[in-house]
């Protein structure tokens, strides 16, 4: 009877590593899936402060009090929106206080620049280092507000193999010009 036999130590290796293999590659994809989640999110929670920081200045500029944004791009685009996203940390200090869970929001209150620290970022290329930082600016139109980013970044993720058809591979930059 085969199925009453005892494995031999060979059976129980190959099924060891064709497990272990399996595994690997699941986790791998498990990673991607998550820092594709992650991207997703950060550029959510960009178009959202965007978008409400336009909405007020629609109101203002309708009821004729346009001229009160002129220091809207020095001050915190999220206190402007009145919108803060769950990791939203306040202020960056870097007075040795101990870093925060990441992923973070945090405004550089000097630079006037809203930063984002995400936990995944193993696609993510350029930016400053491994952050991501935002500048409130006018529109080119004098058609409302816009974050940009202040470096040139890259985080194109993609869960599926090369030889596939569907993939998420679209450069960061482009969705915010």
């Amino acid at each position: 009877m085969y199925g009453r036999r005892r494995l031999t130590r060979v059976e129980i290796a190959v099924y060891a590593v064709i497990v272990g293999t399996l595994v690997v590659v699941f986790f791998s994809y498990l990673t991607d899936y998550m820092e594709m989640a992650e991207k997703t999110a950060m550029e959510t929670t960009v178009r959202n402060v965007t978008a409400a920081i336009n909405l007020r200045y629609a109101i203002l500029v309708m009821s004729g009090e346009g001229k009160r944004t002129e220091l809207w791009p020095a001050q915190n685009p999220f206190e402007l929106a009145q919108t803060f996203p769950p990791n939203y940390r306040g202020l960056l200090d870097k007075q040795g206080e101990a870093e925060p869970s990441r992923p973070t929001w945090l405004f550089d209150a000097p630079r006037g620049e809203v930063v984002y620290r995400p936990r995944l970022s193993g696609h993510l290329a350029g930016g400053a280092g491994d952050e991501l930082r935002f500048k409130l600016e006018h529109g080119s139109l004098g058609d409302g507000f816009k974050l940009v980013p202040t470096t040139p970044y890259s985080w194109e993720v993609s869960a599926f193999a090369k030889d596939s058809q569907v993939s998420c591979k679209v450069p960061s930059t482009s969705l915010f010009s």
